[in-house]
């Protein structure tokens, strides 16, 4: 309902960048109860809200953020679907956006989240190609995001999850090179 209710605001030329953003962020929320097409199509229209605010150029920092928050969800979704390259390609970019982000607001909690999905979602995705020294170059960024998010935000239960699943992954990675002893203590 909230949707519908910002549509003709935040699809107006005149509309004003609040109302667009908070459109594309309840869109990419909204996506992860619809069908997975539908979901797809439904980020695809949140990106385009926030691409043409700039977003992608890095023109107004909290649309980044959620552009790349629902680019992470675009790829999840599309991952679902069987579109790995798809998949690979949108959390790409949600990685890149969330540095260039942090690299000017070192403090924003929206892009830790997102570095850490997506260092995460793209080990997963190189470890599914049975690319172990990639899996394991992602691990340990994913690992690194969390722990950064967890010294920045310790109160935040999310923050703590993201590094230990980083710290999970990356003992995967390495027990899938056969180097178990460092899995085991890796994973401690």
């Amino acid at each position: 309902r909230a949707a519908e209710l910002l549509r003709p605001v935040a699809t107006s030329p005149e509309g004003s960048p609040e109302a667009k953003i908070v459109y594309a962020d309840i869109l990419n929320h909204y996506s992860h109860r619809l069908p997975l097409e539908t979901a797809v199509e439904t980020c695809k229209e949140a990106r385009e809200v926030l691409a043409a605010l700039g977003a992608r150029e890095l023109e107004d920092l909290r649309a980044t953020a959620v552009y790349a928050d629902t680019a992470d969800s675009e790829a999840r979704h599309a991952l679902s679907l069987g579109r790995v390259d798809d998949a690979a390609r949108l959390e790409q970019e949600v990685y890149e956006l969330a540095e260039k982000v942090l690299a000017q607001r070192p403090g924003d909690l929206r892009s830790m989240r997102n570095r850490a999905l997506a260092a995460d979602l793209l080990g997963t995705l190189a470890g599914r190609r049975h690319d172990f020294a990639a899996s394991q170059e992602f691990a340990v960024k994913s690992e690194q995001a969390g722990e950064n998010y967890v010294r920045f935000n310790p109160s935040d239960v999310g923050a703590w999850v993201y590094w230990v699943s980083g710290k999970g992954a990356l003992a995967d990675a390495l027990l899938e090179q056969g180097r178990v002893e460092q899995a085991i203590v890796n994973d401690l």
